[in-house]
């Protein structure tokens, strides 16, 4: 029995050893800045992988994206919980500043009228604002 113990020992002591992949390292507390909650971080492109009930945030500038992990989506997004990966997805109407699904909006932008889960410039036909409210009744 001693011996099974003494192989296992030895056998994580050697794969602590190894050298991490020069792209992904493990977030710990002297990491950089960009890898805070992040559980994989690139030093390039930030957080690859974050906590259990973190979302990761992926920010895209041109070609370059960069992953953040953060506590709940900014506006224009929505948390998407997965099995391997929580993610906040971006709303597909521009003129969308909160949604629950890609595709279903439950608040418009300024200038925008919610009607059915999608917004609009001006009420449909048939619909009229609701005062007070930048929905259509």
């Amino acid at each position: 029995m001693r011996w099974i113990i003494l192989m296992l020992l030895l056998l994580l002591n050697s794969v602590e050893m190894l050298p991490q992949s020069p792209w992904k390292k493990q977030a710990s507390a002297g990491a950089a800045q960009n890898c805070t909650g992040c559980v994989l971080c690139s030093e390039d492109n930030g957080c690859v992988t974050c906590h259990h009930r973190l979302f990761l945030l992926i920010r895209r500038d041109g070609i370059r994206q960069h992953g953040v992990c953060v506590h709940t989506c900014p506006p224009g997004y929505f948390g998407a919980r997965g099995l391997e990966v929580n993610r906040c997805t971006k709303c597909r109407s521009p003129s969308c500043e909160s949604c629950f699904s890609r595709d279903f909006c439950m608040k418009c932008k300024e200038k925008f009228y919610l009607h059915k889960g999608q917004c609009f410039r001006q009420c449909p036909p048939g619909t009229a604002a609701r005062p007070g409210a930048r929905e259509c009744q």
